[in-house]
């Protein structure tokens, strides 16, 4: 089996032989803030749109109206602009479920671009935080997990279908540790196969 074929195929620096399970992004009541904030920010437009004549008098009739409607100006053309950059941002981080591992993928349009992926042979543990009644209702919540190897705890919040996620994630744990363990028991029987058959081999 050439296992090339799954190389960089559903995400960049996917492994050799590496299966995707699935992957997640946060859940878009992250948003709902600011998707209200932008609503009024729309409303204050239109209410502005709406009485430009009365503001162009106004403005024509003062230097520090002018100055006032030019800096209101450039701080919209800002929030405009900071908000579509929040809504693309929340489409490019993402969380991957893989057979070997769990990757948290950060990334922004300009500046940030960070992979941090932990070995599902390295999860002791695993925990499932629901709280409130909106997470319940939405079905959404944090995902803990523990490492084995030290005190570390990795966290990603606000994931989707909590629960799904949560079973993927520790049913491929198992299946990774397994499989490990499987390997481990059978280096160690070849290895006792060789040593008894060189000791076969002195004693003839």
């Amino acid at each position: 089996m050439n296992t090339q074929i799954h190389k960089d195929r559903f995400f960049k620096g996917q492994q050799d032989g590496e299966e995707f399970v699935c992957f997640f992004r946060h859940h878009w009541i992250g948003l709902v803030k600011d998707f209200g904030y932008f609503l009024i920010f729309l409303l204050l437009s239109v209410l502005v749109l709406m009485s430009v004549v009365k503001i162009q008098i106004m403005v024509r009739e003062s230097q520090g109206l002018k100055l006032l409607f030019l800096f209101c100006f450039m701080l919209g053309n800002f929030y405009i602009h900071k908000f579509f950059v929040k809504m693309l941002n929340h489409f490019v981080n993402v969380g991957i479920i893989t057979d070997r591992r769990v990757i948290d993928h950060r990334k922004t349009i300009f500046l940030t671009d960070t992979i941090d992926s932990i070995d599902m042979a390295q999860i002791q543990n695993l925990e499932k935080i629901e709280e409130g009644l909106l997470s319940s209702l939405l079905g959404f919540g944090d995902i803990k997990i523990f490492l084995s190897a030290s005190d570390a705890v990795k966290t990603f919040q606000g994931v989707p279908n909590a629960k799904f996620h949560f079973r993927c994630i520790s049913r491929q744990k198992e299946v990774r540790q397994m499989g490990m363990l499987k390997e481990r028991l059978a280096e160690s029987l070849d290895h006792e196969a060789s040593h008894n058959a060189a000791q076969m081999i002195d004693i003839s």
